[in-house]
């Protein structure tokens, strides 16, 4: 009896200690924040708030070379001045599966921008676009 038990944790211990280590790996390989894209992918346009105060950044994240996911658009906004404001390319809208190519980007005001018809106030995190929390899966 004490044999069977001393097998029992010499295997199946083992086996529970590394699946939990690889789960919490894979869980923090696939989990990506928004701020984990800050400053990543290519540029290929700039647009200006109203009042010159932020730059919205179009990017596209192509990191695999198309090979095994789709180019991700993301819009990342930086302040132009130095105030308690201050962002640098802070993410604030994140889309892997679109119908467009680049975003359709435009400035309601000069703290709301219009990303795809997700309304955005990049001084408030509650409404940054990460198309993670809005997937149907």
């Amino acid at each position: 009896m004490r044999r069977l038990k001393f097998w029992l944790l010499a295997i199946i211990l083992p086996i529970i200690v590394i699946l939990l280590i690889g789960g919490i790996i894979l869980y923090n390989l696939i989990d990506v924040n928004l701020n984990d894209l800050n400053g990543k992918g290519q540029v290929v346009s700039t647009i200006e708030s109203p009042n010159k105060s932020y730059v919205a950044e179009i990017r596209l994240i192509d990191e695999n070379g198309n090979a095994t996911t789709p180019i991700q658009q993301a819009v990342s906004i930086s302040s132009n001045d130095s105030d308690q404001n201050q962002l640098k390319e802070e993410t604030v809208y994140w889309e892997i599966h679109s119908d467009s190519e680049t975003p359709e980007v435009n400035w309601l005001d000069d703290d709301t921008i219009n990303v795809n018809g997700k309304i955005i106030d990049v001084l408030d995190k509650d409404t940054y676009y990460d198309w993670q929390d809005h997937s149907e899966n």
